[in-house]
């Protein structure tokens, strides 16, 4: 069940039939590294609105035992919309980055809101479009785009997280998981942080792993350069 203080994200602003809706069919549950309820079989019964915590979203070669993460999951993003209009496996990996919670509906219940609530399918329908565009960004930068490119193109994604939805993307992943982000290995991201710490573009906080740009429009005159 949902109170006054639980997160709907992209849901927000619903009101009427469909708030009482989204009432009567939650329920919230807790995931971390050791309880990760994002499996294959799951995700053809229930659909989750992320509340708090991170989700990576990837595929891996087992044979050459590179990996990519497709997604990053936070505060607001829904899974899995894949399933939900095709009813059919999504075989991705997923893994908890940072323990968190989620909002829990039944697969067929947000299927039949999108047949009686026309605006609620144009929602759906949107974040589609946007999981596309950022799966049709990712692969030009991994074609186009030096690695230094991409690890900034990844900071400003980052900075404008942070100021338009409060949420740090990057705030306590590895290096490795970076790397993953963006298509390259730790050992590159290393050098390229340390590069740009010595230029004066960025600065950390080992502690809390957070990244911080600290000469924005020089970033943005690097990548406008990079185009």
């Amino acid at each position: 069940m949902l109170n006054s203080t639980n997160y709907l994200g992209p849901f927000e602003g619903f009101s009427g039939n469909l708030r009482d809706e989204f009432q009567k069919h939650a329920t919230i549950i807790r995931f971390s590294k050791k309880e990760n309820p994002f499996d294959v079989d799951s995700l053809l019964k229930w659909f989750y609105i992320i509340e708090s915590g991170k989700v990576k979203v990837y595929d891996i070669n087992f044979k050459t035992n590179r990996e990519q993460t497709l997604y990053l999951l936070s505060r607001g993003d829904m899974y899995d919309v894949v399933p939900l209009l095709d009813n059919q496996e999504h075989n991705l990996a997923t893994e908890i980055l940072e323990p968190g919670r989620a909002i829990r509906f039944p697969l067929e219940k947000v299927r039949e809101w999108m047949r009686e609530f026309p605006k609620f399918e144009q929602l759906i329908y949107r974040y589609v479009a946007q999981q596309m565009r950022q799966v049709e960004e990712l692969a030009l930068d991994l074609s186009l785009l030096e690695t230094k490119e991409r690890l900034l193109k990844l900071l400003l994604k980052n900075y404008k997280s942070i100021e338009k939805r409060g949420v740090d993307l990057l705030s306590k992943l590895s290096h490795s998981e970076i790397a993953s982000l963006i298509g390259t290995v730790r050992h590159i991201i290393d050098r390229h942080l340390k590069s740009l710490k010595k230029e004066g573009l960025l600065e950390s906080e080992s502690k809390q792993k957070k990244l911080e740009i600290r000469n924005l429009g020089k970033v943005l005159e690097l990548l406008e350069d990079a185009q």
